[in-house]
């Protein structure tokens, strides 16, 4: 355990080694944690540092809570920005809550020039997740260590504190005079992770050796991370934004045992398409027999059917995302190439597909329906993927095999 007086120099150490030069962006919720994380930050030298502020809009005392943030990144001569956000209380809180935030963060980091962001997890958030995810009867891919570095939302994410705790933390900023916010919701016994926290501590569990297997079980996801993406480079194909994956009977058969590749395949492809972090192993299974029995089936935003020994993996129409400028990614894995201009928009094609020689693509009419459309207002200027290109391509940000890295 590192000591309390040099927990933050620890972390200013870390970060240094994540990333070595360039401007930082800081996620600043005013907690221990990430109060922690923008005073390591700040430490470095000759570094330009974004602290965000998120503000759910949840509570009434989230405003005064940023300004205080702004206050300290002011002090620590950080620049300060607060991200107002509207989540509508009910059913999923926590699940909108954290994707709303990401997408707010990394559009923030983008908008400042920011292509790394910190994010404040500590040991503690590493063992609270194992027994969390254990309770919900996660795999490998839920119970290893979340991940100390991540791409999404067009930026990089860092967890430099994953090594530490949140008592080292605090003992080292009490040490420097140094206060900070607890959010009340964090005491708020119906949240899931309040309730596994006052059991880790009711129980004496220890956190590092928690951690420790969390962080054990990396090493054997990525050995099985390693087995599919053999097996992909032989099944798996990318038909223009949709995935296929060939020989589906020999496949089953001749991995039947374990490790069966196909259920983690069919999450890589159904993240790949539909983002998110997808469904569970035994809804991905029992669609799977479906859609292989004829069926085609939803699935974590996707379309699932099949094409005799093919299994084709398609973005569902319905979940696209909503309209947005045509020089960001849409849909959370689309770049498009052309002539932007302020007063076009990229969205679905959807019905519009009528308008098109669809047939002529290959590709199955619901494909195209969720594939990106240029429009200036209501009229359909291009759809690349049906030829109708106007001077315009559309392409995955990633290939599906680089990107076949699972949490």
């Amino acid at each position: 355990m590192t000591s309390a007086h040099d927990a933050i120099a620890a972390l200013t150490a870390a970060i240094a080694r994540a990333v070595p030069d360039g401007p930082l962006g800081v996620a600043v919720s005013g907690g221990s944690d990430s109060t922690a994380l923008l005073i390591a930050a700040c430490a470095l030298e000759g570094r330009m540092v974004h602290a965000f502020t998120v503000d759910h809009g949840l509570r009434p005392e989230a405003s005064a809570e940023a300004a205080r943030v702004a206050a300290l990144a002011a002090r620590l001569g950080s620049a300060h920005r607060t991200l107002t956000l509207n989540i509508e209380p009910g059913a999923g809180l926590q699940a909108r809550a954290r994707a709303a935030r990401y997408a707010a963060l990394g559009g923030a980091a983008r908008v400042a020039g920011v292509g790394d962001v910190l994010l404040g997890h500590t040991q503690d958030d590493v063992a609270e997740s194992l027994i969390l995810r254990m309770r919900r009867g996660a795999g490998i891919d839920g119970l290893a260590r979340m991940a100390a570095r991540r791409e999404m939302e067009g930026v990089t994410w860092h967890r430099p504190a994953l090594g530490l705790t949140r008592a080292d933390l605090r003992d080292a900023l009490t040490a420097r005079g140094e206060d900070w916010i607890d959010d009340p919701s964090n005491a708020d016994p119906t949240f899931d992770r309040v309730e596994v926290r006052r059991a880790i501590a009711a129980l004496g569990l220890d956190q590092a050796t928690l951690a420790g297997s969390a962080s054990a079980l990396v090493d054997a996801r990525a050995s099985l991370v390693a087995h599919a993406r053999t097996i992909a480079r032989n099944h798996v194909r990318e038909d223009r934004g949709d995935l296929l994956i060939d020989g589906m009977d020999a496949l089953r058969g001749a991995h039947a045992g374990d490790p069966d590749p196909l259920p983690r395949l069919l999450l890589a492809g159904l993240h790949w398409i539909g983002g998110g972090y997808g469904p569970r192993r035994d809804a991905r299974l029992r669609l799977l027999d479906h859609a292989l029995g004829g069926t085609t089936c939803t699935l974590g935003g996707c379309v699932l059917s099949s094409e005799g020994d093919t299994l084709r993996l398609a973005r569902e129409p319905a979940a696209t995302a909503p309209p947005g400028p045509t020089d960001r990614t849409w849909d959370g894995r689309w770049t498009l190439t052309g002539p932007h201009a302020p007063d076009l928009t990229v969205s679905a094609l959807g019905d519009d597909v009528a308008q098109t020689d669809w047939r002529a693509t290959g590709l199955p009419r619901a494909s195209l329906m969720a594939s990106p459309a240029v429009r200036r207002g209501d009229d359909l200027i291009a759809a690349p993927l049906v030829g109708s290109a106007a001077g315009w391509t559309a392409k995955p940000r990633a290939p599906f095999l680089a990107s076949l890295i699972l949490r």
